[in-house]
């Protein structure tokens, strides 16, 4: 009997096991079941070349003695995950705040189920002390593709602009980042005088002999150095001198306005506004006079406003675009109040829609939690039914479009079950793949999410889809989780609930 040891990781805990490797692994899989409470048949361990098979060959597989084996797979749901103890309208708050956030070291890689492409982990961010909210947001934003094109041509001479060293420090982390991530660690020119803005985080680098998996981190010195001039309630200290944990959803806006402030200056040319802006039209009527006012704006995150009847994003962005407003009346000549209905106007690529989560309270001087759940979904986000009549009428175009795609594709998949010919409907659809038309539905791509009662403390995570894999960026603990884990999200207790969630349009 040939017996070796190993380590399992999974989430963030760490089990050593013994594998007898005369035994199929179906047995070793029971081992971690009693260790993880996770059922054998939702456990997937990585394996070099793929995942391990219940009738696998351990000769084949080739673990070795002391090697670190990765597991993907949920438990079943338990209180502690936060579904028991709190009914869905609670509002709570938390009194001590978090201290520093340690980050443990990052995962290792994982593969799909058909064992064809290794997960390759991406690149983290180390926690400088209550900055997972910075983190968090970087994390989003540098998963938008268009957005690091368009910083990757940002040139900037200017010194004393604070906005122009937030954008320079930006594109600069984003390049350390893609540079780590490919394993050739290199020092930015833009970055030279400052040391600590060259260092990266490999502390925790690891390789395994025959392995496939690196951990990679980048330290965030300088974006964080120039996020603080830029904003200085970013700097705010507390009792000792620690730095306090900041909103995670007032980053991600901040550091949005400055970029846009600096990206789109050049004529047509509007990257931030082309890929996040949403524009706006509010028809007010007053009470009393009846007369209307229409008023245009442009928004780079879509609320969605909860309360007892907030079940889902949708009735969460209908709360939102109804408000009632004082403002003077014209006809009355006085403060008179007005009934608002707000539309959207044009559609962004990337649809940054914030959960309303928090308010302040006077009572305590801080910001509440509300952790009553609410339903987002992974695909199809629909949000035709908030856009006026005439984005309607543009939309209707892209619809048709995409639905004819999947009839094509459809009647594609059914020839070939039954053994014809698909190449004619093939190449039809080709064809339609040409016009980049938005169809109103979206697709999530990333999440901000928040643990704890109070804005001001907990802990900030990402979750970013890479590839068709989910990806749990919890500052330079990086891993792959899947649909499920993402599903859990959507809040009713004290684990992470979804705060900002990144939507990509589907377009056609």
């Amino acid at each position: 009997m040939s017996i070796i040891k190993v380590q399992v990781k999974w989430k963030k805990g760490k089990y050593d096991v013994e594998v007898d490797t005369a035994q199929p692994p179906s047995l070793f899989k029971m081992q971690l079941f009693s260790l993880t409470g996770v059922p054998p048949e939702r456990q997937k361990i990585l394996v070099k070349g793929g995942t391990l098979k219940d009738d696998g060959d351990w000769t084949k597989v080739g673990v070795k003695a002391n090697q670190t084996l990765m597991m993907m797979g949920s438990a079943e749901p338990t209180a502690a995950e936060g579904d028991a103890g709190a009914s869905n309208g609670d509002t709570a708050m938390e009194d001590a705040s978090k201290g520093q956030v340690e980050a443990e070291s990052g995962e290792k890689g994982a593969s799909d189920d058909k064992g064809s492409k290794p997960f390759q982990p991406p690149c983290g961010l180390t926690n400088l002390g209550n900055t997972c909210y910075m983190n968090a947001t970087m994390q989003c934003l540098y998963s938008i593709e268009e957005l690091k094109t368009a910083l990757k041509t940002y040139n900037t001479t200017s010194q004393l602009d604070p906005t122009a060293r937030l954008t320079a420090s930006a594109r600069d982390l984003f390049r350390k980042m893609e540079l780590e991530t490919s394993g050739q660690p290199s020092i930015s020119s833009a970055g030279a005088g400052n040391p600590s803005a060259q260092k990266f985080d490999l502390d925790n680098e690891e390789k395994e002999e025959d392995g496939m998996y690196e951990e990679k981190s980048v330290t965030p010195s300088e974006f964080l150095a120039s996020l603080r001039q830029s904003f200085p309630q970013f700097a705010q200290q507390g009792a000792g001198g620690l730095y306090m944990q900041q909103d995670a959803e007032e980053c991600y806006s901040q550091v949005l306005n400055a970029l846009r402030e600096k990206l789109d200056t050049s004529g047509d040319k509007k990257d931030v506004k082309d890929l996040f802006g949403i524009d706006m039209e509010t028809n007010l009527v007053c009470e009393e006079s009846k007369e209307e006012v229409n008023e245009k704006s442009t928004l780079y995150t879509f609320k969605c406003n909860i309360s007892q009847e907030v079940n889902h994003l949708h009735d969460g962005f209908r709360l939102s675009l109804c408000e009632d407003r004082e403002k003077h009346s014209q006809a009355l000549g006085r403060m008179a109040l007005f009934k608002g209905v707000s539309k959207i106007n044009t559609l962004p690529k990337y649809l940054s829609v914030q959960l309303v989560r928090f308010l302040y309270r006077r009572d305590t001087q801080s910001k509440a939690k509300i952790l009553r759940r609410v339903g987002f979904p992974l695909q199809m986000l629909d949000v035709f039914e908030f856009c006026s009549d005439e984005l309607k009428g543009t939309l209707e175009t892209g619809r048709k479009t995409w639905q004819k795609m999947e009839d094509e594709k459809a009647e594609l998949a059914k020839k070939r079950r039954t053994g014809e010919s698909g190449e004619s409907q093939e190449s039809q659809t080709s064809v339609v793949i040409g016009d980049s038309n938005h169809t109103g539905f979206y697709d999530l791509h990333a999440i901000i999410t928040h643990k704890g009662r109070n804005a001001d403390s907990g802990h900030y995570v990402s979750w970013v889809k890479r590839d068709g894999q989910w990806v749990e960026f919890d500052d330079d603990d990086v891993y792959p989780v899947t649909d499920e884990d993402i599903q859990k999200l959507d809040g009713g207790g004290d684990w992470h609930m979804a705060y900002v969630c990144i939507y990509k349009a589907r377009l056609v």
